[in-house]
């Protein structure tokens, strides 16, 4: 059987005649013909089915038969002098080449495109096809006009540039002027293809050097400082390699210092003998760091011959791939299709031969080494039995030698790695489960109840008679309580009395500790000293920065003594490339109790200060750390002499008559909407969402919330003569006494809505001096004799007379708050109020150590961090128990004053905590992976525990209406009947009364009678 019989090809095979890619079988008398149709079809996708010609409407195949090139001429009526010389180059020497133009009109009406073509001899689209004439404007990227695009015979790509080859050769000597289409790769191309290039270990001449990331930009690592999906090299993927120069690189030390991080191998750069230094990237860390430095001409050359290898390795891949890179020519083509022609196909049996694996040998070798080998000789065991036991019941019993006993482990925080035991067992019967006494390790909550009774229907029958035997019991018993009370002679009934024998309190953190690993400590002796941290934050889009603001540990008579007194207060930024000197410093006339950066531009940052007032200083790439600074000699000088640390003043200042009367202790950023009305009537959503953010609150200890513009003042920050002042501000008063509610935190609330659904924008959550918290509106409108309302609600179940000291959102459940006190730490749910509830979800038990701060945890949704005024770190986590801290861990020996999270980056990397303590030292903790990632449903499971809270205190209410409504039916009917006893008794009364009279009026008439006998007598 022949695969095609002699003389039938496809065109592309067809040695008479020009190659054809429709694969259609032809005869070689055929071949010509068929093929010029075959081109010619090709361009009827392109142009349509007819062209405009001289003459009228003609067919695309028929007009463009036996053309050499095509060219696709885009032009306007505004094209006249360049559509002049084409003609005239067109008509003398291109038309009788087989040139033919097809002119694609780019005028805007019908008009104009008859104007461009009443002096064009060539053939036209007609200017209703407006589809086709989109198609090739998007396909051969048409940006401008004139544009001239030359076509081969099947429609390829001759040249885009036939503008300028007309204007170059317009008598058409190097017609048709076809250009290279040799496919290529870009340059980031081949190097994503080639992969990492990091040498063989051992090799000679090569040093691993530390880079820190933000250079890897400068150094050409990354094509893009953010990390991309559709960027291959940005953010931490590196490219294989790059270069340095020797001389720059030696100038950046000798500017720097040891700032720079090249000042470690700075005498194997200035050894080099090149002019430019190779850096490879190595994942694997084989020299000990990720990046490789060569540091001798050897090496160098060495390793550049290396990579240009697989550079072109890599070339040779992509050519071989695209079918380039073959020699040969029409020869070689045609005994090729000759060859194929006299291919003879027979229809053999297969022969079989021996199967042959070249893995077999390698396979059978693994197995063994899998395999368990019997190396003891095998025991022989004959077991007899009596005949007469044939057939008899036998019992077997689980019990024997192999009996493994399994106890709960006590410590809930410890992982019992578990093991496999593999012991043979024999069958047994069917068997049945039965409970028995075991002793419990679970830890479980001294109020747990397992079978819960509802005592309401129980005692419905009790009436009120029952109340006056439980005043006597109370009255027994009370005096005796209170002396034990007073005498602290109450025991728990419930505690093991030998649970704590051997062990002892030491008031710091518990024996389950956590691993936490500091990795920096900030502190400055002309700074820090004598100070503590009042607040931290980090620096945005910066994983290695952070600003510390530090206020004096005074008295409360000592500061009564300095009160009035202006002084220097700073806000110091650290880098974690120098521990040792803070980064910068800014100055401020007052203590800097809080401050934030502004989310629109981080180079601005607001305090506020002890004194009520706001400042705002604004920074520069280099004090942040994003740049190098630079600095002229003498201003260098200058500096050396001073202080090594900058100092940088505010830019704006409050003023003090329109600011807080007492230090500033909260900042709210607003959401950019926000757009307040006249007064702060009211508020509305304005702008847009992806605009500058606008307003933001304060509120301090004399009970005023107040509400700044910020863009208003950068408007007018360069204006001397500009005040400051706060577009709205409100007045908290307590409702029972009217006197003004010192305040400590604020919370702005997003994303509310009314019964009505509208959207509520002017409302925030508040914590008092007192441990209470707020719920107030700051447009609330008064009436004409009463004054407005601002505080709506007040939750006093967390009342401690001590202010509340942290008042936070979870950041994965937003209605969900944190409110910590000194004792103790509560869980809010900021719309149970409206049901009537004012009962935290969850309240902590209180604690012999009192807390200083706390936060959430950034990642794990039920894990919260409290600092300890012992300096310890109590660490709760939800998903394992919440009766008490799950781990403790011990950071400084100084109460804690300042906790704040790395909140920005790939936090599932190095995840960060910023502590500070009373005696100012700034401590960077990186958290263990055990409290960064999620341990399965986490999430869910901690949702699903608020919700069981949130049911618990719905029953709570529930129950507590009911007893209510109990203890009114009781009175009720205690008063009922004590109106039937007055009532039976004045008719009592007034009976006796009656029989009072009678005897009375007998006892008178029975004595006139006497006197009458009497007197006769």
């Amino acid at each position: 059987l022949k695969a095609r019989s002699k003389g039938e090809q496809t065109h592309a095979e067809a040695p008479d005649g020009p190659g054809c890619n429709c694969g259609v079988p032809q005869r070689r008398a055929r071949s010509r013909a068929h093929h010029a149709v075959c081109t010619m079809a090709a361009f009827a996708p392109l142009f349509g089915d007819s062209l405009k010609g001289g003459e009228g409407d003609v067919e695309t195949a028929a007009s463009l038969e036996g053309k050499e090139a095509v060219g696709l001429y885009f032009a306007s009526v505004t094209c006249k002098e360049f559509s002049a010389e084409l003609a005239k180059a067109y008509s003398e020497a291109l038309s009788a080449k087989g040139f033919e133009i097809v002119f694609v009109s780019c005028d805007g009406t019908e008009e104009e495109a008859g104007e461009s073509l009443k002096d064009m001899p060539w053939l036209a689209m007609p200017f209703g096809s407006k589809a086709e004439k989109d198609a090739l404007v998007e396909k051969y990227e048409v940006q401008e006009v004139p544009k001239l695009v030359l076509l081969g015979k099947e429609g390829e790509v001759l040249t885009v540039n036939g503008v300028s080859k007309i204007t170059e050769d317009p008598s058409g000597e190097g017609f048709p002027w076809q250009e290279d289409q040799t496919p290529t790769l870009s340059e980031e191309e081949v190097l994503v293809r080639m992969g990492s290039v990091a040498p063989e270990p051992g090799e000679s001449g090569l040093k691993g050097v530390f880079i820190n990331s933000k250079n890897y930009l400068p150094l050409g690592f990354v094509t893009d400082a953010e990390e991309s999906d559709e960027i291959p090299f940005s953010g931490f993927k590196l490219k294989p390699y790059t270069f340095i120069d020797k001389e720059k690189t030696l100038t950046e030390v000798a500017k720097m210092g040891f700032a720079s991080d090249w000042d470690p191998y700075k005498k194997e750069i200035k050894a080099f003998a090149g002019q430019q230094l190779l850096l490879m990237f190595d994942p694997e860390k084989t020299y000990g760091e990720k990046i490789i430095m060569t540091t001798t001409e050897e090496a160098y050359n060495r390793e550049m011959e290396r990579i240009e290898a697989k550079r072109q390795e890599v070339m040779d891949e992509f050519l071989a791939s695209l079918g380039i890179g073959g020699g040969g020519g029409d020869t070689a083509e045609d005994d090729e299709a000759a060859a194929e022609e006299n291919i003879v196909v027979r229809d053999l049996p297969r022969e079989c031969k021996e199967w042959v694996s070249e893995t077999m040998e390698a396979t059978r070798a693994e197995v063994s080494n899998f395999t368990v080998q019997n190396i003891r000789p095998p025991m022989q065991v004959m077991i007899t039995r009596a005949r007469m036991h044939f057939g008899k019941a036998c019992k077997f019993s689980d019990s024997g030698e192999n009996l493994q006993n399994c106890r709960p482990q006590k410590d809930p925080n410890f992982a019992l790695q578990r093991k496999e035991l593999e012991i043979g067992i024999q069958a047994v019967k069917e068997v049945h489960t039965c409970a028995c006494q075991t002793t419990w390790f679970r830890p479980v909550n001294k109020s747990t109840q397992y079978s819960p009774a509802h005592f309401l229907p129980r005692d419905a029958g009790l009436g009120y008679d029952k109340v006056d035997e439980l005043t006597e019991f109370l009255t027994a018993v009370s005096v005796s309580v209170e002396e034990a009370l007073q005498t602290n002679e109450t025991v728990d009934i419930f505690q093991e009395e030998f649970a704590h024998l051997g062990s002892e309190e030491t008031g710091d953190v518990s024996k389950a500790s956590s691993n936490l690993q500091e990795i920096r400590t900030f502190t400055d002796v002309g700074f820090t000293k004598g100070k503590r941290v009042e607040w931290i934050e980090w620096v945005p889009n910066s994983t290695d920065m952070l600003v510390s603001s530090y206020c004096e540990n005074l008295h409360f008579c000592d500061k009564l003594e300095n009160m009035g007194r202006v002084g220097n207060s700073s806000i110091l930024i650290w880098s974690f490339q120098d521990s040792l000197a803070p980064h910068c410093n800014l100055v401020a006339p007052w203590e800097v109790t809080i401050f934030k950066f502004y989310p629109t531009d981080n180079k601005y940052v607001v305090g506020g200060l002890s004194s009520g007032q706001l400042a705002v200083w604004k920074l520069s790439d280099a004090d942040l750390g994003y740049a190098l600074r630079e600095k002229n000699k003498k201003d260098a000088i200058e500096e050396e002499k001073t202080s090594a640390v900058p100092s940088i003043s505010h830019k704006v200042l409050s003023i003090i008559d329109d600011s807080h009367r007492k230090a500033v202790v909260a900042i709210e950023w607003l959401p950019a909407p926000i757009e307040l009305e006249r007064r702060g009537r009211g508020a509305s959503e304005k702008n847009s969402k992806d605009g500058p953010v606008k307003y933001f609150l304060t509120i301090a200890g004399d009970g005023q919330v107040m509400i700044w513009d910020f863009q208003a003042m950068l408007e007018s920050i360069n204006d001397a003569d500009h005040q400051w002042k706060p577009v709205h501000k409100i007045q908290l008063q307590r409702q029972d006494s009217g006197t003004e509610m010192g305040c400590c935190q604020i919370l702005y609330c997003h994303d509310r809505y009314d019964d009505k659904g509208t959207k509520l924008l002017t409302n925030f959550f508040a914590s008092t001096e007192e441990g209470e918290l707020i719920y107030g509106d700051w447009a609330a409108q008064g009436g004409e004799d009463r004054k407005p309302e601002f505080m709506k609600q007040m939750f006093t179940i967390s009342k401690t007379f001590r202010p509340t000291l942290s008042l936070e959102r979870s950041p994965f459940f937003p209605d969900i708050l944190l409110a910590v006190t000194d004792w103790a730490f509560y869980l809010w749910k900021d719309d149970l109020w409206k049901e009537g509830i004012k009962e935290p979800l969850f309240q902590s038990s209180y604690t012999s150590i009192t807390f200083t701060r706390g936060v959430w945890s950034p990642t794990r949704p039920s894990v919260i961090f409290l600092g300890l005024a012992t300096g310890g770190l109590d660490i709760w986590d939800f998903s394992d128990q919440s009766h008490k801290a799950s781990l403790s861990a011990p950071v400084t020996s100084l109460p804690i004053s300042s906790m704040s999270f790395l909140r920005h980056g790939d936090l599932t990397v190095d995840q960060k905590l910023a502590i500070g303590d009373a005696g100012g030292n700034t401590h960077v903790h990186v958290i263990p992976k055990n409290l960064v990632k999620q341990a399965g449903k986490e999430l869910d499971n901690m949702r699903k525990f608020l919700q069981r809270e949130e049911q618990r205190v719905r029953y709570f209410q529930d129950r507590k209406l009911e007893l209510g409504t109990l203890k009114e039916q009781i009175e009720k009917q205690a008063q009922m009947a004590a109106d039937e006893n007055a009532e039976d008794k004045g008719k009592t009364t007034v009976d006796q009364d009656k029989a009072d009279a009678a005897a009375e009026d007998l006892y008178q008439k029975l004595q006139a009678e006497c006197l009458e006998e009497l007197k006769t007598m």
